[in-house]
């Protein structure tokens, strides 16, 4: 057996399988997921915060569209097909509830990618999502995980595409940067439903997850990970689970949809407007998608071409051979119509 040449690098799987810090340094090498993508992400924060409430909205009405993902909310478990008694809808305090954890996990997406404690709680979600790591049990068929991380990408990148005053090159370093980390994401939601590498885990005590079982929502290792005063957030410092409860208490009476007292986003514009309430909308700019594409194609049509005379089209026929020009000289002058200038 040939040993690996000297420019490849070796990766053993059993270790993918095994250890989180080697799945993650892999998927940072094989991605290149480097110093340009955590500056990216880090200048972008406040684009993509400004965001987060209109697409936590949308990504809602999205799963209560079918009844395969809105008995979730009910059932707890994907697999079971029974019909609940009450179905969940929008106003519903528990989809308030889980709007404001939705919020809080992309805000934590797009937070410090540098430390391992961030891959670690990405990694936690994969595994609350078969029904381990937490206090109620829940279980979400990997297909309705990766399509919901779908959607939750193409609306950060409409978002961040559409933005008026992004230049280019930022643009696409941020969509780069943050469709590396969704769909490291979403090998970590995988690597829990699949049979890959189970011959390396047979031997694993789920003992070692009742810790993690017990914590409340948005913790890591008894750290509080996600909402205010977490490590993800401007403010810092720990937090408490009744924090946790008050905090519930308060989104759903002012409703997830209000992310400020002021009633508008952070350019001024309405709230209900940034939060596609009123039809589909720019969540940057607020302006409506037909608005929008009409402003583009007044903006990049040519004044020209609108004004050309048709006089010239109507004296040449389709397939007719132009003039060219051959060492020096016009040829194929004989194939052309009479000018109309000429009298």
């Amino acid at each position: 057996m040939d040993e690996i040449p000297k420019n490849m690098q070796h990766v053993s799987r059993e270790e993918l399988y095994t250890s989180l810090p080697a799945r993650i340094h892999y998927l940072h090498s094989f991605l290149e997921f480097g110093p340009d993508d955590v500056n990216a992400l880090v200048e972008g924060q406040k684009y993509i915060k400004a965001v987060i409430p209109a697409i936590v909205n949308i990504v809602y009405k999205k799963l209560l569209q079918y009844d395969i993902t809105a008995r979730v909310f009910s059932n707890r478990d994907s697999r079971d097909e029974t019909n609940p008694e009450r179905w969940v809808s929008e106003e519903s305090t528990q989809i308030q509830h889980r709007k404001m954890f939705l919020r809080w996990y992309l805000t934590k997406l797009n937070s410090d990618p540098t430390k391992m404690e961030y891959w670690e709680y990405l990694d936690k979600v994969g595994l609350m999502h078969v029904g381990k790591g937490r206090r109620n049990p829940l279980h979400v068929d990997y297909m309705f995980l990766g399509a919901c991380l779908a959607y939750i990408q193409d609306s950060f990148f409409e978002a961040i595409l559409s933005h008026p005053r992004l230049d280019l090159s930022r643009k696409i370093a941020l969509v780069k940067a943050l469709g590396k980390v969704i769909w490291i994401q979403n090998d970590l939601m995988e690597k829990w439903q699949s049979v890959n590498g189970l011959e390396f885990r047979e031997d694993e005590d789920d003992s070692e997850m009742i810790p993690q079982a017990s914590e409340a929502e948005g913790y890591l290792n008894g750290k509080k990970i996600l909402g205010a005063g977490s490590s993800s957030s401007s403010g810092g410092g720990g937090g408490s689970i009744a924090d946790d409860a008050s905090s519930v208490a308060g989104s759903v009476a002012a409703s997830s949809v209000h992310s400020n007292s002021s009633g508008k986003t952070s350019l001024g514009r309405p709230l209900e407007d940034a939060t596609h309430l009123s039809g589909p909308r720019c969540p940057f700019s607020g302006m409506s998608i037909a608005d929008r594409d009409e402003q583009r194609a007044t903006a990049t049509r040519s004044p020209r071409l609108e004004k050309e005379p048709d006089v010239m089209r109507q004296f040449h026929k389709p397939g007719t051979p132009r003039v060219r020009l051959v060492d020096g000289k016009t040829v194929m002058k004989e194939n052309l119509d009479a000018t109309p200038f000429e009298k």
